[in-house]
């Protein structure tokens, strides 16, 4: 009998060749199942840009998108050249998807960033799911933000308003406007947040090694 590629050099008898193809059946289930552990699926940008055409997102929220990429870029790279590991094409991909809900939640603000995880999910590019659901400003109370890219773009999203780049003050003060005068509860969980968006503004700009003024971005369409 003539080996089987799963084989060593030699040939298999009936049952040691049974017994390998059951193995190697094992090994391509626990690779479909856990496989993506290993393995990412990150959206290049190209397909991050079709998936807002897709999806009909407004011209306004792409300008809003486009300019929190920048900056989660800007700093993603900065950090990485000193040392820090940063995944760029993972926060690149999740800073341009981050908002593809937004127009659907405007209304009901607590389904934001839950209809895009959703989406994609059911597209495979569940890495992206933790950054998206994490970027809102009292994410920061609970879950929490864990690692540098879920920060780079929680703080990028936070110093840009529409499509203009603000002080974080300025946009913690739009937010309380516009979101925290629909309930007391609103509000109270953007002032609880406030301090900790302070401190991670502090620990983004040390590592990444510019001030509040982000020296070096460059601005663009």
């Amino acid at each position: 009998m003539a080996a089987a590629p799963w084989c060593s050099g030699q040939a298999c008898e009936p049952l040691e060749l049974a017994t390998a193809v059951r193995i190697r059946s094992g090994l391509l289930i626990f690779f479909y199942k856990f496989g993506r552990h290993f393995y990412c699926m990150i959206p290049s940008k190209a397909e991050c840009l079709r998936l807002l055409e897709k999806y009909k997102v407004p011209e306004h929220i792409k300008e809003h998108i486009l300019q929190v990429t920048r900056i989660a870029i800007f700093l993603g790279e900065r950090i990485s050249k000193k040392g820090q590991s940063i995944n760029l094409p993972l926060l690149e991909a999740a800073s341009l998807l981050h908002d593809l809900d937004k127009h659907l939640t405007f209304e009901e603000v607590q389904n934001h960033g839950h209809i895009t995880a959703k989406t994609l999910k059911e597209l495979d590019y569940e890495e992206l799911v933790p950054l998206i659901i994490r970027h809102r400003m009292t994410a920061i109370n609970s879950p929490g933000l864990d690692t540098l890219e879920e920060k780079i773009l929680y703080y990028a999203d936070m110093r840009v308003n529409h499509d203009r780049i603000v002080s974080l003050r300025e946009r913690i003060d739009y937010i309380k406007e516009r979101y925290g005068t629909r309930s007391p509860e609103a509000m109270q969980k953007i002032c609880s947040a406030e301090p900790l968006v302070l401190k991670i503004e502090k620990e983004i700009l040390k590592k990444a090694g510019v001030s509040e003024r982000l020296e070096g971005l460059r601005i663009g369409k």
